[in-house]
């Protein structure tokens, strides 16, 4: 079954759907907050994220009342829509994940669970559902090993991508400052205040770029198909088993047609590109 949370996102004025309150009356007391804080919105700015609002509370409509796999892919496909414009939003991932594992579609389901984590890494609900749909592939593999930069910056990982741009961008600007002050006001200690500060930015930076999800080279089946040798149907399969959905690798690189990835446990193939999501 299907975990739900209770998030609204006032800034980009969207939400979760509540697991504490009926449908209704959560989306009743969103619109109300969507009013009190979007009204000295620009008209502009405030008419995207209306149209936004709109696709949004239909496709959650559409979830609700979907009772077969198409019903939840039409869900899917209209949360898509808000961020196929490259717009990022934890809550529009979460739910488009939800009604991608609703429909059988793991594969989709975890790539969107992802990208969702990136934004919202402290959501218990979020980790569970992932945990859920990672466990119901059928072409589930081995894990790859953690790279070991994040052992020594493992506490960035209750951060937010979005968050660890601003803190980084902020660190590096309090070192700037601190430094000037302790340069006038010849300041020893305040010196050592300032390189401590720019460690721990330069850190947290370096993880940024690590990390950026929308350069990460992860991808994920997500139809069977069988992974080849090289860039054509005449080579030879590339393993003994057919790739099924939900079988997450690293890419390795790309042609018009065909992607190239390590298979954690099981090695290298090529594969369509039409069964992998990204």
């Amino acid at each position: 079954m299907i975990l739900s949370a209770a998030h609204a996102n006032l800034v980009l004025r969207l939400c979760l759907r509540s697991h504490s309150l009926e449908g209704s009356a959560c989306r009743a007391i969103i619109v109300c907050l969507l009013f009190l804080f979007g009204a000295s919105s620009p008209p502009a700015y405030a008419a995207e994220l209306g149209e936004r609002e709109r696709i949004f509370f239909h496709a959650l409509e559409l979830f609700d009342n979907a009772s077969k796999p198409e019903d939840y892919r039409a869900s899917a496909q209209e949360l898509e829509s808000i961020v196929a414009d490259g717009f990022q939003n934890g809550a529009v991932y979460y739910n488009i994940g939800n009604a991608y594992f609703r429909a059988g579609d793991y594969g989709r389901a975890i790539l969107n669970y992802r990208k969702a984590k990136s934004l919202r890494p402290r959501d218990t609900y979020l980790e569970a559902n992932l945990q859920q749909a990672l466990a119901a592939a059928p072409g589930r593999l081995a894990e790859p090993p953690a790279p070991w930069w994040t052992h020594v910056l493992f506490w960035t990982e209750w951060i937010s991508f979005p968050q660890k741009i601003k803190i980084t961008s902020l660190g590096f600007m309090l070192a700037a400052v601190i430094t000037v002050i302790a340069i006038s006001l010849q300041q020893a200690r305040m010196h050592v205040v300032a390189i401590g500060l720019l460690f721990l930015s330069a850190a947290l930076g370096i993880d940024v770029v690590l990390s950026d999800p929308n350069v990460m080279s992860r991808a994920v089946i997500i139809s069977e198909t069988i992974a080849r040798k090289g860039t054509g149907k005449d080579y030879e399969p590339a393993f003994d088993q057919p790739l099924r959905d939900g079988a997450e690798f690293s890419v390795l690189n790309q042609t018009a047609d065909w992607t190239f990835g390590h298979f954690e446990g099981i090695g290298d193939g090529w594969v369509r590109s039409e069964f992998v999501a990204r």
